[in-house]
């Protein structure tokens, strides 16, 4: 089959003679543009408008060898790898979100089947504005003094360390991304492959712009007025598409902002299924091997109540029935009518910090409880950004990660944009004021683990990666750290250095070039630790009521320094708890 690339210069749209010009079903759009060995650069982000029509469809072909870059993959890309078909895989992340880990690219990556470059959110981001520009490299003021810069993989050009020419100031230099094919998921297009993204559009428009060809898939297929009225919203010009693929509810059971929630019933399903090969390879036969086109794997899954279920409530601009269970975590959780939890007392705690009218980089997770109870208290003047680039926001429900559509619509943000609007044109520019953040690890230095355990090219355990948390620890100008308090996640020093502390203390986090402040606290359900202002090494300031030096020494894998003046954590008001459980809901909350 040959594409008509220029069709629809001497064509109206809609004018189309049947059989030719860039509509084509997802199995002719793989078998044309996707080969042995391809390198394909996925958009979409986290469990957010993966092109799923277009993996089954590679899974059914058998496609293999493939070499796979994305900012943030989750399902659409974990299903490929646990199909055999992945070797090598380039991203910032690769996640389930609260769902757990990744299991399939877990799996692969401690048996060594597959490779994986770890870089971050804003490096990859900036990696497809290369390609796109038709530049060779890019420079970047994140990654430094991190192992992101020093571990490599797959690749001996993963990055180069270099000066800037006229300050003499250090950089990290990235190379341009180029996949051979964009797929990209896209709410609406026209006949002539015009694509427009409701909800945040990540790095889609870099991703399409930096390869070599473009499959989009999109939800509807419009006429050329209906984008001609808002062309604005144009991020994928004709132009620049090669093939054009109708899948309605294509992103199932993934998210589209404005049409339909996630699936979360489904994607448990397929967590569950993921847990070894041979259960997973039975979800294979049964939803996609089983299965001559996506339509027939819908069919299968997506019931007609489902379906209802999980379309976008206009008056939330999300489903109200995918909010309660995100809100409630998909099972009963009892709180304590008298006194508190844990976890309440961590995240009290760690909304004091936050500072009225600051501008606020948040994390995926305990960050954003934290963050959406200061905005209802102490900080109502908080500007609240996610690295996805929607801000200046505050959400009704809780989030299940950045890229929830309950980040938008009843949150009512003032703009929403992408991923350079947030890691680069506030964070690395330096005018976060303050980064909140999660880790797997952390050590005396600050410095966080999210990437791996044991040898990095050979892992006893395999994490998600940075995600937004590099370009956050790097460059805002004070960072805020939540975690709970355990021997395990606290120790002498990370394995891996995915967002740099203060690397080994004293002054060599500035030695390495970075900008940011650095850490400022590190908030635990058992206290609160700052830095020794010298050394940089963490110390107890805050105890939580009720626990003991010997108790936070106890459940440390490292000596704790201790200020000479150790305070007392004032518990949780009536007020606090009451905006905690109203605004929050259990899911967050529990913990004993």
């Amino acid at each position: 089959m040959q594409t008509n690339i220029g069709l629809c210069e001497t064509m109206t749209c809609g004018e189309r003679p049947v059989g030719t010009g860039k509509m084509m079903s997802a199995r002719e759009a793989v078998a044309l543009y996707i080969k042995e060995g391809s390198h394909i650069g996925f958009g979409g982000f986290s469990l957010c408008r993966n092109a799923m029509s277009i993996s089954h469809e590679i899974i059914r072909q058998g496609v293999g060898n493939l070499h796979i870059s994305s900012v943030n993959p989750a399902y659409g890309v974990d299903i490929l790898i646990g199909s055999g078909l992945v070797t090598e895989v380039e991203s910032g992340c690769l996640n389930m979100e609260r769902l757990g880990l990744p299991r399939n690219f877990c799996r692969a990556v401690e048996k060594g089947q597959v490779k994986s470059e770890d870089y971050e959110h804003l490096g990859m981001t900036m990696r497809y504005l290369a390609g796109a520009l038709g530049i060779g490299f890019i420079p970047t003021k994140a990654e430094l003094g991190s192992d992101i810069a020093g571990k490599w993989n797959i690749s001996d050009k993963k990055l180069k360390l270099g000066t800037c020419p006229f300050t003499n100031e250090k950089y990290v230099l990235l190379p341009a991304c180029t996949p051979d094919v964009a797929v990209i998921f896209v709410t609406r297009a026209d006949e002539c492959g015009n694509a427009q993204i409701e909800g945040s559009a990540f790095a889609d428009e870099y991703i399409a712009k930096s390869a070599k060809h473009v499959i989009v898939v999109a939800e509807e297929i419009v006429d050329s007025d209906t984008i001609r009225r808002c062309p604005s919203e144009t991020l994928i010009p004709a132009y620049r598409v090669n093939a054009l693929v109708h899948e309605p509810w294509g992103a199932y059971p993934t998210a589209l902002p404005g049409k339909y929630d996630y699936d979360y019933e489904e994607l448990n399903r397929y967590q569950q299924a993921a847990r070894d090969a041979a259960t997973f390879r039975d979800y294979l036969d049964k939803y996609v091997y089983g299965t001559s086109c996506f339509s027939e794997y819908l069919d299968l899954t997506l019931t007609p109540s489902r379906m209802q279920q999980i379309k976008n409530d206009p008056r939330l601009g999300y489903s109200r029935e995918i909010a309660e269970i995100v809100t409630v975590g998909a099972k009963k959780r009892e709180l304590p009518s008298n006194g508190y939890t844990r976890n309440e007392m961590m995240i009290v705690a760690a909304a004091r910090e936050i500072r009225d009218g600051e501008i606020a980089i948040i994390g995926t997770g305990l960050p954003m409880a934290a963050t959406s109870l200061a905005m209802h208290t102490y900080a109502p003047g908080l500007t609240y950004v996610v690295e996805t680039g929607i801000g200046d926001m505050s959400p009704l429900h809780a989030c299940l990660s950045v890229a929830d559509t309950r980040l938008l619509g009843a949150a009512k943000p003032a703009y929403v944009r992408n991923t350079m609007e947030a890691l680069g044109f506030l964070v690395q520019r330096g005018l976060a004021d303050v980064g909140f953040l999660g880790g797997a690890q952390i050590d005396k230095y600050g410095n966080l683990n999210a990437t791996s355990a044991g040898d990095y090219n050979s892992p006893k355990k395999r994490f998600p990666g940075s995600g937004g948390a590099n370009p956050i620890a790097s460059c805002s100008k004070r960072v805020l750290i939540i975690i709970r308090h355990e021997k395990r996640r606290f120790i002498e020093r990370v394995d891996y250095i995915t967002s740099p502390g203060f690397l080994d203390g004293y002054q060599t986090r500035w030695e390495s070039g970075l900008r940011g402040g650095g850490p400022d606290k590190v908030i635990t359900d058992l206290g609160i630790m700052d830095f020794e202002p010298e050394t940089k090494r963490m110390r107890v300031i805050s105890l939580h009521p009720g626990v003991t030096r010997e108790q936070i020494q106890d459940a440390t894998g490292f000596e704790l320094l201790f200020a000479p003046d150790i305070k007392q954590t004032p518990q949780p008001s009536e007020q606090e708890l009451s905006v905690l459980r109203a605004k929050i809901g259990p899911v967050y909350l529990v913990g004993d």
